[in-house]
């Protein structure tokens, strides 16, 4: 199977520390975790790890961290000959206190502004699947248009122009509850089912051909069958890092409709796999293993 990422490709330092800082104060950093970041690239790493084809089509920059993204592809067998260098440019770079106490993220972010893709070989390759994380429009449009034949699949977390029209040209939309709330114009009430149901609702109206699965962090992901509105849960394991959790969320879809054709159980598959992730520290050092994930979605 072979699957064609595209987007933005950055590299994550957490800090994992045994209180969250008071501004103006000395504080010790129990353990730094490095991994590479962005929404494409954890999708093809995971991919890779489970036995994909996944090829890497994004730009990073020259420094000390393009070295560690590219060995780190290669570790989890990431194809990279669509991998571009801006050597005028350094990689995008996220830095993460990790609070220990609720485990939430502050995140301090030094985006770069990279070339974009300037390759177009890509559609050389016969690809069955596409994944798109809204970063790359031009790039994401010209493999829309070249390669109709694969499964399109959009991680839709910010509701930019670019973005929602590549929202309206794919086939599934996997979006966060943030792009959800804002585009629908309504904001979910926990154990609200009308607000639930409405937001999807506004949501399918926007798009009507497209599959939509809305991720709810720790509430779970939403998605409709046959017209029937469905929430599935999240997995209720002790969290340590939700870094990458949603991202992991896109790749596990994207392997299980792939072998199933079927919506729902990739949707619950991916649940699984997003729920499972959040135990390390580090969205590469929280990918399961697939006969765990095999697991623990049987007993699901």
């Amino acid at each position: 199977m072979k699957v064609l990422c595209i987007g933005h490709i950055a590299f994550d330092v957490t800090f994992e520390m045994a209180t969250y800082p008071v501004e103006n104060t000395r504080n010790e950093i129990n353990n730094i975790v490095e991994t590479g970041g962005g929404s494409s690239a954890t999708a093809a790493c995971l991919l890779g790890k489970w036995g994909f084809e996944p090829y890497i089509c994004g730009v990073i920059g020259y420094d000390e961290y393009s070295e560690k993204i590219k060995k780190e592809f290669s570790n989890f067998k990431v194809n990279t000959d669509f991998l571009e260098i801006d050597y005028e440019r350094k990689t995008s770079v996220s830095y993460i206190l990790l609070n220990p106490v609720n485990k939430s993220r502050t995140i301090l972010s030094k985006k770069s502004e990279l070339s974009p893709i300037k390759k177009d070989d890509y559609n050389k390759i016969p690809i069955d699947m596409i994944l798109l994380d809204g970063h790359e429009y031009q790039t994401s449009l010209k493999t829309l248009r070249t390669c109709q034949t694969a499964t399109s699949i959009l991680d839709a977390g910010r509701a930019t122009k670019e973005v929602l029209d590549l929202c309206s040209k794919v086939n599934f939309i996997i979006c966060s509850l943030e792009f959800a709330e804002e585009v629908s114009g309504i904001k979910i009430v926990p154990g609200d089912t009308k607000t639930i149901a409405d937001l999807y609702q506004n949501l399918k109206k926007r798009f009507i051909k497209q599959e939509i699965i809305v991720t709810l962090e720790d509430q779970g992901a939403l998605y409709a069958i046959d017209g029937h509105i469905k929430l599935i849960p999240a997995l209720k394991l002790d969290a340590k890092d939700t870094t990458g959790a949603g991202d992991i969320f896109h790749g596990a879809f994207a392997y299980q409709y792939a072998q199933t054709k079927n919506i729902e159980q990739a949707v619950k598959f991916a649940n699984v796999t997003a729920g499972l992730s959040v135990r390390n520290v580090g969205s590469k050092n929280s990918f399961p293993e697939l006969d765990e994930v095999k697991k623990y979605y049987e007993q699901v």
